[in-house]
């Protein structure tokens, strides 16, 4: 096996690992509300109408609550699902740079 096929093996498990997942929304979560606390607003229409009726944090909290049930159901998917997560944390934290910059 070369370290090519090894590193991508690694990835792979990593990906598909649940506890990824907990984390990838914990950090979602956390950029999320911080990026609301710099003006940002929610363009998920669906996270958007949940903001709206239980509020910036129990909207994204909830909206975590349905991420966490449909990503449990498509168990041999998560790994598309982390990737997916992955780069909003990334858009997330890219938002709160450039808030934070501009204030």
């Amino acid at each position: 096996m070369g370290s090519g096929t090894i590193l991508v093996g690694t990835v792979m498990r990593i990906l598909q690992a649940k506890s990824s997942f907990i984390l990838l929304q914990v950090l979602d979560l956390i950029t999320t509300l911080v990026a609301f606390h710099y003006g940002a607003f929610e363009v998920n229409p669906l996270v958007a109408r949940l903001t709206t009726y239980l509020g910036a944090t129990g909207g994204v909290l909830a909206s975590k609550v349905i991420a966490v049930l449909i990503a449990w159901r498509v168990r041999r998917l998560l790994w598309v699902v982390n990737l997916f997560y992955l780069a909003i944390v990334g858009w997330n934290v890219l938002v709160v740079w450039a808030l934070a910059h501009a204030h």
